[in-house]
């Protein structure tokens, strides 16, 4: 009896404290201006703006087919690199109609097969739409095969080295072009989605910034400079590893995470409601916003200090990698553990850094 006695109103405090908890920091700010801002000022404008630097690319493939010069090639590089610094932008919104399309995996994965590409490409005969051609497609596939040596000589010699490339760009087209249309009837859920249960739009939304931000950090350099692989470097991991864009592509993640986080607008000179806004209004989380907004500041502009590739800096100076690798990983607690706890949104995915 007397453990009944004392256990009732224990628990009762243990309810009244935890309720109290979680209004203190969820209950009392507007999340839909944060959902609006970021539809309408970010997510939807990045799509449209993919969507045109894919056009652009087919445009500048097509001049380039009905005339072989090195020129020609050259400008199908520079709108290939255009359009892989769009998709930095809206990669980390892998929900809704983009995961419809499975934009994020046919688009961004690397490495690309290499053998798998010159095995479709002898033959003739492949459908990149299946799971077997998924590393085989996309930005990546498209940086082996307009940029390694004896690309030009293989596209004047060959005619299915250079169908290969237009139906890369083809389906990339295709999917692109779904994603932004599924977004006119997708907008109106996102932005009612304010709730904190685990398929709502918010929570997808934290989910997968977070995500988006720790596999910059794993893919783009945990991989290659070999902090997975008992130090041994990797460099045939490297993101657009032949065009040696792989720098600017890291920038550009982290540029894209920073606005989200901020509130920006998709060209960066306008600040919406963002996550840092929810972190100020809540009692005795400004410091938390703050540490992550400075260390965003700190991420965004190191990189820019670098002259050389990622993988000449594995070679002159793998700890400066490395230390910006240990950085990165700091600021994914910031925002995994502490910002998504913080908004009482679970995490939801899996990883293998314990954090």
């Amino acid at each position: 009896m007397k453990l009944v006695k004392w256990t009732i109103p224990f628990i009762a405090l243990l309810v009244i404290a935890a309720c109290k908890k979680k209004k203190d920091e969820n209950t009392d700010f507007d999340k839909g201006p944060i959902m609006v801002n970021m539809a309408d000022n970010y997510i939807i404008p990045g799509y449209v703006d993919l969507k045109t630097k894919i056009f652009d690319l087919e445009s500048s493939w097509n001049d380039f087919l009905a005339d072989k010069t090195q020129t020609k090639l050259d400008i199908s590089k520079q709108a290939w690199a255009d359009a892989n610094i769009s998709f930095q932008h809206v990669k980390g919104f892998d929900f809704g109609p983009a995961m419809t399309a499975n934009l994020v995996l046919t688009f961004g994965t690397f490495p690309t097969d290499t053998a798998q590409i010159n095995s479709n490409v002898q033959s003739g005969s492949y459908d990149l739409s299946t799971t077997q051609n998924l590393d085989a497609s996309g930005f990546d596939a498209l940086d082996y095969l307009l940029y390694k040596q004896d690309a030009l000589t293989k596209f004047q010699t060959i005619s299915s080295a250079c169908s290969y490339v237009t139906n890369v760009i083809a389906k990339m087209k295709a999917e692109i072009t779904l994603v932004v249309s599924g977004w006119d009837t997708y907008r109106a859920t996102f932005v009612a989605g304010t709730s904190n249960e685990s398929t709502s739009p918010f929570a997808l939304l934290i989910n997968n910034f977070c995500k988006d931000f720790e596999l910059c950090k794993t893919t783009k350099l945990g991989f290659p400079i070999g902090n997975h692989t008992l130090g041994i470097q990797q460099p045939n991991y490297l993101e657009a590893r032949r065009s040696g864009i792989g720098r600017t592509l890291l920038i550009e993640n982290i540029r894209a995470s920073r606005a989200i986080f901020y509130g920006l607008n998709l060209s960066g000179n306008t600040n919406g409601t963002g996550f840092d806004d929810y972190l100020n209004a809540l009692e005795n989380k400004a410091s938390l916003s703050n540490t992550i907004a400075s260390r965003f500041d700190y991420m965004l502009s190191t990189p820019q200090t670098w002259t050389e590739t990622l993988e000449e800096l594995m070679i002159s100076s793998p700890t400066t990698l490395s230390n910006f690798y240990d950085y990165q990983q700091g600021s994914v607690i910031n925002l995994k553990t502490d910002m998504a706890s913080t908004f009482g949104v679970l995490i939801t995915y899996q990883d293998t850094d314990g954090d």
